[in-house]
């Protein structure tokens, strides 16, 4: 087993995994909600709130600011494991909205 590199304090440092990116969405106009059907092989999402705050929400299901799973903070980077549905399979889709008007979403799968 390979151990995970510490950072200065000797914590575990957070780490995505050691491939290229899968995808890659950049978004300035999500008024409304933005569906991404992700790549099969997709297991983790970055996702950077470049100017507003924005709601993802996992599946497809519009995302909506009463419907939603995660708030990504602007200016914040995120990482999240594409979590299973219920029938156990990974979510083949997320859908992202802004909060306010004039959000820029960045998003990459891994």
């Amino acid at each position: 087993m390979i151990s995970q590199p510490l950072d200065s304090n000797g914590k575990p440092m957070s780490l995505t995994p050691s491939r290229i990116a899968l995808a890659r969405t950049v978004d300035a106009t999500i008024s409304s909600s933005t569906k991404i059907t992700l790549n099969a092989y997709t297991t983790i999402i970055r996702v950077y709130a470049k100017t507003q705050d924005i709601y993802m929400k996992w599946g497809t299901d519009d995302a909506t600011a009463a419907n939603f799973d995660e708030v990504i903070p602007s200016g914040q980077v995120c990482d999240f494991v594409v979590p299973k549905d219920s029938n156990g399979n990974l979510h083949s889709a997320v859908n992202f909205i802004e909060a306010s008007a004039g959000a820029t979403l960045i998003c990459i799968e891994k």
